[in-house]
C-alpha cells in the first residue's frame, strides 16, 4: 500500500516565520515566551548584564562558550555578589540558551550545569538537621531531574523547606493566594500552623525566584495557578491534586537517595 505524505505548508510557513523572528531578535523572542512581567524583567536584566547589551544577535549567542559563563560567574563572585544571586543569573542564562537550542541557533547550552557549576548557597539555614555540603548534593540531584516541570516543582519545595523553615504539612498547604508583596519583601501567609496560630513568613529572594520559575512552568504546561501551589504530577488518579505532607517527605527523600546520602533526611 502506497502512503502519500501531505505537507502542511501553513504550519511550515509559521515555523519559518518564528525562526526568522528569533534570528532578528533572540532576546525579544525569549522574553515574549515568558508568562509574567516580573519574570520578563528579571530575565531581561540578567541576560543584558551578561551580554552588556539588549541588542543581541544570533552571532553573539553562537560566540558564547562555557568558559565565558565561568568567567562571568567568577567575576560576579569577585565583586562580592551573593551566591544565591549568582545562581539565579546562571539559571536565567541557562533558560535563554535552552531556547536558542530549540530554535536551532546553537547546538549546546554553554550554561548547562554539567559545564558550569553554581555556588553553594551560603544564606543562614533555618534548620539544623543537614549540613551545607549534603544539602548542596541534594540540590545538585534536583538539577539532574530530566522532567522540567518536576524539577521546577521539587526545587521550589526544597527551597521552601530549607530557606523558608516550613514544615512538610505547611508546604503542602501553600496556596498561590498566600503569597503577597510588602514593599521590597515577599510574604507567605500561613493560615494553618502546628501552633494553631497564623504566621507570616518573609521569603528570601532565592525562594521567590524558584517559586516563580515553578509557577511559570505550571502555566506553560497548561495548568492554572489557582488553589494549592504544589500538585501531583503523577500519571494516576492523584494527578493534579494537592500534594500531601507524605508526598513532600517522599520528594525530599528521593533526591537525598539520588545524591547518595545514606541517612534519613
Amino acid at each position: 500500500m502506497e502512503i502519500t505524505v501531505v505537507k502542511d505548508s501553513a504550519s511550515g510557513t509559521r515555523s519559518n516565520r518564528a525562526l526568522r523572528r528569533i534570528e532578528e531578535d533572540p532576546l525579544g523572542q525569549f522574553l515574549a515566551g515568558q508568562l509574567t512581567e516580573r519574570t520578563r524583567k528579571a530575565y531581561y536584566a540578567d541576560i543584558c548584564e551578561f551580554f552588556d547589551t539588549d541588542r543581541i544577535t544570533p552571532a553573539d549567542v553562537r560566540a558564547i562558550t562555557f568558559t565565558d559563563i565561568i568567567d562571568y560567574r567568577n567575576g560576579l563572585a569577585a565583586l562580592g555578589r551573593k551566591h544565591s544571586t549568582i545562581n539565579r543569573k546562571l539559571s536565567s542564562l541557562k533558560a535563554f540558551f535552552r531556547m536558542m537550542i530549540a530554535a536551532q541557533v546553537i547546538e549546546q547550552n554553554p550554561a548547562d550545569s554539567t559545564l558550569v557549576r553554581g555556588f553553594r548557597v551560603d544564606e543562614t539555614l533555618a534548620g539544623k538537621s543537614i549540613d551545607q555540603r549534603r544539602l548542596q548534593q541534594i540540590f545538585n540531584a534536583v538539577d539532574e531531574e530530566e522532567n522540567e516541570l518536576h524539577q521546577a516543582r521539587d526545587r521550589a519545595i526544597l527551597y521552601l523547606l530549607t530557606y523558608g523553615g516550613l514544615r512538610r504539612s505547611e508546604v503542602a498547604n501553600v496556596s498561590w493566594a498566600d503569597l503577597s508583596q510588602d514593599g521590597a519583601f515577599y510574604i507567605l501567609s500561613l493560615p494553618t500552623t502546628k501552633s494553631g496560630v497564623p504566621q507570616d513568613v518573609k521569603l528570601q529572594p532565592v525562594v521567590i525566584h524558584f517559586l516563580q520559575q515553578y509557577r511559570d512552568a505550571l502555566l506553560a504546561h497548561g495548568y492554572d495557578d489557582q488553589g494549592k501551589a504544589f500538585i501531583s504530577l503523577s500519571r494516576n488518579q492523584s494527578h493534579g491534586k494537592p500534594l500531601t505532607d507524605q508526598s513532600i517527605n517522599h520528594i525530599a527523600r528521593k533526591y537525598a537517595l539520588r545524591a547518595g546520602l545514606d541517612h534519613k533526611v
